[in-house]
């Protein structure tokens, strides 16, 4: 996701996409440790899109 896209976003989406992301996170890397995900590159796609997420999330709330 695009900061440009989470910028239009009100602070409760914000904080629900958070919510979302962070299960997505959990199921994937123990997806990864079980073997049934071969793609590593898509945990560390979702911690940048968190990390995107509450950065802008930060933003908003300082404003």
């Amino acid at each position: 996701m695009r900061a440009d896209d989470i910028r239009k976003m009100t602070v409760e989406e914000i904080k629900k996409e958070i919510t979302r992301a962070y299960m997505e996170l959990k199921n994937t890397t123990e997806a990864i440790k079980t073997g049934k995900e071969k793609n590593v590159n898509k945990s560390l796609n979702m911690r940048r899109n968190i990390a995107r997420m509450l950065t802008v999330l930060q933003q908003k709330t300082n404003n």
